[in-house]
């Protein structure tokens, strides 16, 4: 019972004292994560926290696991918009549609079907994450050779599909190097012969 009840640290229960929540009801993550009741019923519902087709009442008999459900809230609170991410990843709008599409860049709440994508938003963290990985390359310099150009000009000169080569790249199929003056997806790197000759053999 304590193990699964949505009660204050502090309080006591079959003399046991609670030292830290585990779990939430609708009211109490309302007010931990202050966001209205009706709001935060759609969010979570969004979230995929609770069943589609649940009443409202029944969403407010439900409780959830504070630790999880914390972190989601605070993840869809600091979330960046789709239309943000090109500038915070370094690329172009074109680039991060189909890495978008290739499930490379994953959205916060995953599309159930088609529509608007106005209110697709992708968690803070996830992006940092990418970022980190490609910040962790090697720097470019004179020994990459001249053949080393951007992904962009190496997909214009035969090297695939920009998400195709962008995923062999965080594979590490795919050698690159990352240009310390520029940013994110703009920086990166690669042999454009290598590439296009691993794209033909393939």
């Amino acid at each position: 019972m304590v193990k699964h009840s949505a009660v204050e640290p502090g309080t006591k229960v079959l003399g046991v004292e609670i030292t830290e929540r585990r779990f939430h009801t609708l009211y109490s993550l309302s007010a931990e994560v202050g966001i209205d009741r009706p709001r935060l019923s759609r969010l979570l519902r969004k979230l995929g926290e609770t069943p589609a087709h649940a009443t409202e009442v029944e969403i407010g008999n439900m409780v959830f696991e504070a630790a999880t459900t914390e972190s989601l809230i605070e993840a869809f609170n600091t979330a960046v918009l789709l239309q943000d991410v090109p500038e915070y990843l370094g690329a172009t709008k074109r680039q991060i549609e189909a890495l978008y599409r290739a499930g490379i860049v994953r959205p916060l709440v995953p599309r159930t079907g088609r529509g608007s994508v106005r209110n697709v938003v992708f968690a803070r963290k996830h992006l940092d994450d990418l970022l980190e990985r490609l910040d962790a390359f090697p720097e470019h310099s004179e020994a990459a050779g001249e053949n080393s150009r951007p992904i962009a000009y190496a997909c214009q000169r035969g090297a695939g599909a920009f998400e195709e080569v962008f995923a062999d790249i965080l594979a590490g199929r795919v050698p690159c190097f990352r240009d310390p003056e520029k940013f994110g997806i703009a920086a990166i790197y690669v042999d454009v012969n290598a590439v296009v000759e691993m794209k033909i053999s393939a």
